[in-house]
This record gives C-alpha cells, sequence and structure tokens, in this order.
C-alpha cells in the first residue's frame, strides 16, 4: 500500500510538471521543440525584418498609417464620340467629362449669355414693334390688325393715293405689264391697291421718317436675336471639336495644351463674337 501511494504521487507531481512546462508564460513566445528547424518568421525577426520590429511598419503606425494611404486608381481613358455628343447637347458637358471642369464651365457659361441675350432681343424687339405699329396707328390713321407687309408698305411710301403714292406706283406696274389691256390692269390695282379703310397718308415728313426709324430698330433686335442663334451653333462646334481632340488625348492633364473658346461681344451697339485661341506648353 505504502509502495502504491508513493508511485500515484510521483506520477501526479510529473502530470503536473509536464503541465506547467507546456503552458507558455504571459507575453513569452513558445520555444520550438528540440530539433525543430527555426519558422520564418524567427528568421526574419534575427534579421530586423520582422513584424514587429520592422521600421518602416513602426513608422507608418506610430503616424497613423499615413504613409500607407492606397494609390488613386487609374481612370479609363475618355470615348471621343461620346465627348463630341455631349458638347452638341449642351456645350461644356463634354469637357466636364474628359476631366477639363474649368473649361466646362467656361463653355456653358458662354452658352448661358448667348440664350439670355437672345431673350433680351428677342424681348426688345416685341417692343419696339408695338412701339411703330401705335406711331403708325395715331399720325398715319393705320387700322389696328394690319399684317406685316401691310406696315412694310406704309414705310414706302407716304401716302396710299396721290402724288408718289402706293397706288400710284401700282398703276405703273399694271401698265408694264398689261400695256394694251386697260381691263387687265384695273383689275392688277383692285388686287394689289390699297383703298378704303386701308388706305393712308402720313401727318408730315418728319412723322414719316421717325416711323422709318422705330421700324429700322425693331429690326436691329430682331437681327441680333437671330445671330445668336448663330452663336450658340458656333459655340457647340468649337465645344464638340475641343472635348473630343481633349478624349482622344487620354485627358491631357499635362504637357501641351490648345483651346478655343467663343464668346458673345456686345459692345459699341453691335452684335458680334469673339474668338480666342489658346496654346500652353
Amino acid at each position: 500500500m505504502a509502495r502504491n501511494g508513493v508511485f500515484v504521487g510521483l506520477a501526479a507531481l510529473a502530470a503536473a510538471l509536464a503541465l506547467a512546462a507546456a503552458a507558455p508564460a504571459a507575453g513569452a513566445e513558445p520555444a520550438p521543440f528540440a530539433g525543430e528547424a527555426p519558422s520564418q518568421a524567427a528568421r526574419l525577426e534575427s534579421r530586423g525584418l520582422g513584424l514587429t520590429n520592422g521600421p518602416m511598419l513602426a513608422d507608418a503606425l506610430s503616424t497613423g498609417g499615413s504613409d500607407l494611404a492606397p494609390a488613386p486608381a487609374r481612370t479609363d481613358p475618355s470615348n471621343p464620340m461620346i465627348a463630341l455628343l455631349l458638347s452638341c447637347v449642351l456645350p461644356g458637358w463634354g469637357e466636364i467629362y474628359t476631366g477639363h471642369t474649368a473649361k466646362g464651365r467656361a463653355f456653358m457659361a458662354t452658352e448661358a449669355a448667348i440664350w439670355i441675350a437672345y431673350a433680351g432681343f428677342s424681348i426688345q424687339e416685341g417692343m419696339r414693334e408695338d412701339d411703330y405699329r401705335e406711331f403708325a396707328s395715331i399720325f398715319a390713321g393705320i387700322p389696328d390688325g394690319a399684317d406685316g407687309s401691310y406696315y412694310q408698305d406704309i414705310a414706302d411710301y407716304i401716302r396710299s393715293e396721290g402724288y408718289d403714292s402706293y397706288n400710284e406706283a401700282v398703276r405703273e406696274e399694271a401698265r408694264s405689264l398689261y400695256p394694251d389691256d386697260p381691263a387687265a390692269q384695273d383689275a392688277y390695282l383692285a388686287e394689289h391697291g390699297y383703298f378704303g379703310d386701308e388706305s393712308w397718308e402720313w401727318a408730315d415728313e418728319e412723322r414719316f421718317r421717325e416711323y422709318r426709324d422705330l421700324r429700322h430698330l425693331a429690326s436691329e433686335s430682331s437681327n441680333r436675336a437671330f445671330y445668336m442663334t448663330g452663336l450658340a451653333l458656333l459655340n457647340r462646334a468649337v465645344s464638340a471639336i475641343d472635348s473630343a481632340w481633349m478624349a482622344r488625348r487620354g485627358g491631357g492633364a499635362s504637357g501641351r495644351h490648345a483651346s478655343l473658346s467663343v464668346t458673345p461681344d456686345l459692345d459699341g451697339g453691335g452684335v458680334g463674337a469673339r474668338a480666342t485661341l489658346e496654346f500652353r506648353f
């Protein structure tokens, strides 16, 4: 019995020592078994290249990892056809698509200025038309609701009947067309002349000239509005060509650069456009 108790005690003590040797100390690395080759991590640690003592990783971790920011992702080249179509829809859109935001905004600002000018000239034309129609009604007795050709005729002749009148000019034209047919001459005059409520006579030469001036101003406003539509088409064409070219160059972020811009020029009372060609090296 005594021998059995001693044997059991020795076995328990051996088991406890084995467990204590197998359990690693707090914060300690487990020791390799006898005869086992050192691991790859251990070899790196011994050379100063491990994950725990690497100077580059330590610096990066101490600065919050700012040195390990990922590189910017590469973007695919812009499609020239898409850039061209976008600029045809809205000048500057193609430039923004290719990454040239500032230039795209410049084209868009030009487009906005063109259409604002178009709206202004159109409104001005309507106001001036109302002015000359009212003027003709007051000083020449023109009835309301007359068509555009009638207002043009009263601007060409001071009166409808009498000396140097519109009807006299129609009679001369009828005689030249039908020299031997008085009946045809009378029919032509009845069809093209002004009689009755359509007749007119300006109060004096001064009023007649004032009316012509008012019509001229209205015509200028109409022409300027038309010129704005031409500038809008030109702005689209320039933006489309520019954006397609920039897309073909792969964005053109550096190196040589050329651009063409068009802006309306309304200085001096006239209407025009200013084209700017810019080169950068």
